[in-house]
């Protein structure tokens, strides 16, 4: 288990902490080191992303209750292009790649049963053998894998796969008529895919057989197919513009067709879409380079959720959090950042005693507002000192442990007095 890893906060939202009571969005830096860290996944407040620092690819996760970081693969080969639902992880694994002529498989890993990681695919191969780019859903219970599966060399050649996670072992062709899919990505047990032979964005709800066309376009012209309920979103190359837009379709109650339409037709290539709920991020090269948008469905509106040095992209969200790669510290790391000003901190409670959920007001990490009262001041020390032994036991440690010692102690009392 690798030590953890201390995140800090560098969002630039002061001027909301101008009104009386009002605190601002955080963001964290999961990440800090000279390696590169890149295509991360989120679920609840855990993140995993793939990770260089050993000399190979390896999955990370990191654990938004406690605050801590583990590596999840040790094999010397390559895990990458991580997913996670709840309790499940899935990659793409070469650890059999002389077997296979250096051919990935679909790992998973349950990380509450731990153990060695099983393999999902068949050695077998059905359709070429080269399975990749794996996603995965957890429906109340009801956990669904999905991936690509291609002839090796062959990348404009593949079929899509699924397998329920329920004991049976037995992975499932989606579609047959074509071998041109690709891009998969699963919500409840609603798969979609591209295209790029018969030019669509195809779907099926798993229980029933019938695939339905979404959108037709001409070859390759759509990616990253990402999805949350009825919703899906993807970014489609629009020749008018000649630009890349995020699209978005909104399922008929009846699964049957859909209503579809530009969700920001703007200039700069606009990709990466990620939608959960109410709540689309993408990466947008708007201002000259990627930054990353937000879309609030309910809202009917778009704001800039990140703009920093550097490129941000790759996004992922659960909830009101989003996990990124952002490349402001010259190298690719991740970071991870709340959708509204409400969000709380992962992990963090409301203290025994306090008035609310404690908060990052000057973003360096520790939370300053002990009593979530949306201000600093010396109600916050006397609270820390009354429940310093309940801070210990209820906290991740890491937000109040203000001297860095990796602990709480008297001193730390004595540094949050310093700081008002």
């Amino acid at each position: 288990m690798s030590p953890p890893i201390r995140p800090f906060s560098v969002i630039l939202m002061a001027a909301l902490l101008l009104l009386p009571g009002a605190v601002s969005a955080w963001e964290l830096r999961l990440t800090n080191n000279a390696f590169n860290q890149q295509y991360p996944a989120i679920s609840g407040t855990d993140v995993v992303w793939q990770d260089n620092r050993n000399g190979n690819w390896d999955i990370y996760l990191y654990n938004g209750t406690t605050g801590q970081t583990r590596q999840l693969t040790t094999n010397a080969s390559d895990q990458i292009n991580p997913q996670i639902a709840g309790r499940y992880v899935v990659w793409e694994d070469y650890r059999n790649s002389l077997q296979q002529k250096n051919n990935p498989d679909i790992y998973l890993l349950d990380l509450e049963a731990g153990g060695e990681p099983a393999r999902l695919n068949l050695l077998d191969a059905t359709f070429g053998g080269y399975e990749c780019r794996p996603a995965i859903s957890d429906d109340n219970g009801v956990v669904v894998v999905t991936w690509l599966e291609s002839a090796a060399g062959l990348s404009e050649q593949g079929r899509i796969f699924y397998e329920y996670i329920d004991g049976t072992n037995r992975p499932r062709q989606a579609y047959q008529d074509s071998n041109t899919q690709t891009g998969p990505w699963i919500s409840g047990q609603k798969l979609v895919w591209t295209d790029t032979d018969l030019g669509g964005v195809y779907f099926r709800y798993l229980p029933d057989d019938n695939t339905r066309l979404l959108e037709r376009m001409s070859n390759e012209s759509v990616e990253g197919l990402r999805s949350s309920g009825n919703r899906i979103v993807w970014s489609q190359f629009d020749p008018e513009r000649w630009d890349w837009n995020i699209r978005i379709c909104e399922l008929n109650l009846d699964l049957q067709n859909g209503t579809k339409r530009w969700l920001s037709p703007g200039d700069g290539f606009q990709t990466d879409p990620a939608i959960d709920g109410d709540l689309v991020v993408w990466s947008d090269s708007r201002s000259g380079s990627p930054d990353l948008y937000l879309y609030d469905l309910a809202a009917n509106g778009e704001r800039p959720l990140v703009v920093a040095d550097g490129q941000q992209m790759q996004t992922a969200i659960d909830g009101e959090l989003v996990a990124f790669t952002d490349s402001r510290n010259e190298n690719n790391e991740i970071y991870l950042v709340s959708a509204t000003n409400s969000t709380p901190l992962p992990g963090v409670v409301t203290v025994q005693g306090g008035t609310g959920v404690p908060r990052d007001l000057n973003g360096d990490g520790t939370c300053d507002d002990v009593n979530g009262n949306g201000r600093k001041d010396f109600a916050d020390v006397v609270l820390y000192f009354n429940q310093m032994s309940w801070i210990a036991a209820n906290e991740p440690v890491l937000w109040f442990d203000y001297n860095g010692n990796g602990r709480i102690d008297f001193a730390d009392v004595t540094r949050l007095f310093n700081a008002l």
